[in-house]
């Protein structure tokens, strides 16, 4: 009985390391292919709504909520090569709960991705188009009806883009995308 339950092990001990790597290989992939219209200027995930035909075209598109600007604001005031003060980062974390209007992260979610992203704006700062990006998609995810074709996974992916487009590491762009899915 221990033989043949020792055999079985053996001969299903492949199988999953032969499954382990492909399906690495698909989100590397699928990662790279996300990078890569990032860097081509394919619209994000949560482009603006096109304006119907019936619409004016001059109608100028709705403008930025304050917490979207003063995100970005708080960002830029983060200079690379020095690290983020205590404040920098309780003035993200407010920036962040600010930009929900319906229900509020957790304070424990917002400060983290607070934490992560005066890190990596430690290290580099992020251009003003980058912060930009990053604040509407920190928008879509905060406020799904304002956004209801959003594609969710490709906000994080596209999150995950901005900071390695920037040069950050990749094991800490992976990280804010995490931290931007705990928001939810």
């Amino acid at each position: 009985m221990k033989a043949t339950s020792a055999l079985a092990a053996f001969l299903l001990l492949p199988l999953s390391l032969v499954a382990g790597p492909e399906s690495i290989i698909k989100q590397r992939a699928k990662e790279l292919s996300n990078q890569n219209d990032v860097r081509q200027g394919v619209a994000p995930p949560t482009a603006p709504p096109q304006p119907a035909q019936n619409q004016n075209p001059a109608t100028p598109p709705p403008a930025p909520s304050p917490g979207v600007v003063q995100l970005q604001t708080d960002m830029a005031a983060i200079k690379a090569g020095t690290p983020a003060t205590a404040e920098q980062k309780q003035k993200l974390a407010a920036d962040i709960n600010t930009i929900a209007q319906g229900t509020k992260p957790s304070a424990a979610a917002t400060t983290k991705l607070a934490e992560d992203i005066s890190a990596a704006c430690s290290e580099k700062a992020l251009p003003s188009a980058n912060r930009a990006r990053l604040a509407q998609e920190l928008d879509a995810v905060l406020n799904p009806t304002k956004y209801p074709k959003a594609n969710m996974d490709g906000i994080f992916n596209d999150v995950q883009a901005i900071f390695q487009e920037n040069g950050i590491a990749r094991t800490r762009a992976v990280a804010i995308s995490g931290d931007v899915k705990a928001l939810r």
